[in-house]
């Protein structure tokens, strides 16, 4: 956000911003928590089942190669600290991160991207929460 923020206002050029690809590829929705997505096991038989039969993105050879930077190590180590910032308000890794961009006041629309009914239905119903999260989630 750092130099945009000048853009977004209306004195400027009154423009918002999306947040793209919002849960990382899937690594913010905590399904690669316990497994590694399939192109980082080194558990050649825990890779091929994710291959065989992806959970998300993160497991197929298109995607999976080639969004590297939400797998790194810092951003498993963020990944995991956002996971108990989660728990320890209460809710899941994916709600924290959807309303974590609905409270952001620069971000004005969210992509967010669902392969089935279950998920969408999720995300729309972490959206339309009322309350906002507390300041302490949102700082730390």
């Amino acid at each position: 956000e750092n130099g945009v923020a000048e853009a977004a206002s209306p004195f400027n050029e009154n423009v918002g911003f999306m947040a793209y690809n919002a849960l990382a590829g899937g690594m913010l929705t905590g399904k690669y928590l316990g497994t590694p997505a399939a192109f980082d096991n080194n558990n050649r038989e825990q890779a091929m089942k994710s291959l065989e039969q992806p959970r998300g993105r993160m497991d197929t050879r298109g995607w999976g190669s080639t969004l590297y930077r939400y797998r790194t190590d810092a951003a498993q180590a963020a990944i995991v600290e956002y996971n108990n910032i989660a728990k320890d308000n209460g809710m899941s890794l994916t709600e924290l991160s959807l309303r974590w961009c609905r409270q952001r006041s620069l971000i004005t629309t969210t992509l967010v991207g669902h392969t089935n009914m279950k998920q969408l239905k999720e995300s729309i119903q972490f959206f339309t929460k009322k309350e906002a999260l507390s300041e302490k989630t949102m700082w730390e």
